[in-house]
């Protein structure tokens, strides 16, 4: 069984180590399980948009530098225990308005802090009934009594 955890929330705390960049914003657009069950796969797209080119870059790399440096960085609800870019940071003007812009996506892998995970807990309907008897009374050996 599995155990029962509550997941770190690893796009807000993205979000809150890179929201002093301006014009940078940040989504989760997939998370999921890895074994050995309590570490927890988050896939974030980082914008950065600016008025000129070279500002959305510097925004981006910014974002990158801090985004991999939060591997082995704990915080309140969990540890960062992997962070890899799997695309850019690329140029890609914003496709509402054609203003400049650079994403980038990350997949973290983080897992809750020592003494959060636990098995779940077993209420008096989840325990198993007491073993019975599978053979009717007077056979309890299996073959008829004779009296």
């Amino acid at each position: 069984m599995n155990p029962v955890i509550r997941q770190p929330d690893i796009e807000a705390w993205v979000w809150a180590n890179i929201r002093h960049l301006p014009g940078t914003t940040s989504f989760c657009f997939a998370q999921t399980r890895r074994w050995p069950g309590w570490v927890v796969a988050a896939h974030v797209q980082v914008d950065s948009r600016a008025p000129r080119k070279q500002a959305a870059r510097d925004a981006a790399e910014e974002a990158r530098i801090v985004i991999e440096g939060l591997t082995g960085v704990s915080w309140p609800e969990g540890v960062v225990s992997h962070v890899i870019v799997t695309e850019g940071p690329q140029w890609e003007p914003d496709p509402d308005d054609g203003h400049p812009r650079y994403f980038a996506r990350y997949e973290l892998r983080a897992h809750p802090r020592r003494g959060v995970i636990r098995a779940p807990a077993m209420g008096a309907d989840d325990r198993r009934p007491a073993a019975r008897d599978p053979l009717p009374a007077g056979r309890a050996s299996g073959k008829d009594t004779v009296s």
